[in-house]
């Protein structure tokens, strides 16, 4: 599948996908061996559970992989640098039975935000209102649903498999899709 089908607006997307009522995006940062998890808040819907930045698609998103971008950042602080690769897509039916939604789960690289070794993790700034807690997870992690203590439960259904996939990506940044610079318009 190619990427550049994502560089165009919510608009767009649901005019060539008309049974969708919207779309939800999600980041998997896969650093060093390991994916970026943040727990949600205690206080937010799926209190307490682990998932990937990512977060619902707005019509002020200028394409998707801008609101991706955008999620991205205000979840984590993290700026994206690539979309490496499309993991996953799946349809629901939204919770008041309005409509079916779209989660797009793509495997991305950040930008740097240490002057470091580049084995250190990238510096995550979380929005306490949305989530409360991050780890960097381990396939191995993954598969035993613990990591430094703390029990792994995912928000979503199906998100174990999405992850444990993007350790066997190609991590190669394709052509066809929007990067950072491209968002920037540098």
């Amino acid at each position: 599948m190619a990427l550049h089908q994502f560089g165009v607006s919510l608009e767009t997307y649901l005019m060539t996908n008309p049974t969708l009522k919207g779309v939800i995006v999600s980041a998997v940062v896969l650093h060093q061996d390991h994916i970026l998890l943040i727990q949600r808040a205690a206080t937010d819907g799926f209190p307490n559970l682990w998932e990937t930045p990512g977060g619902g698609v707005d019509l002020e998103d200028e394409t998707l992989s801008h609101a991706l971008a955008r999620e991205l950042v205000e979840e984590t602080g993290l700026v994206l640098n690539h979309v490496v690769a499309l993991l996953d897509q799946l349809e629901f039916e939204g919770a008041s039975g309005e409509g079916r939604y779209r989660k797009l789960t793509f495997l991305v690289s950040v930008e740097s935000t240490h002057r470091g070794s580049p084995q250190e993790h990238p510096q995550v700034r979380l929005n306490s209102t949305e989530h409360q807690d991050f780890m960097w997870v381990s396939k191995d992690h993954l598969r035993i649903g613990v990591c430094g203590g703390r029990e792994i439960k995912f928000a979503y259904p199906g998100q174990l498999e999405t992850l444990c996939a993007a350790f066997g990506a190609d991590t190669k940044t394709p052509t066809g899709m929007e990067t950072q610079s491209a968002i920037n318009g540098t």
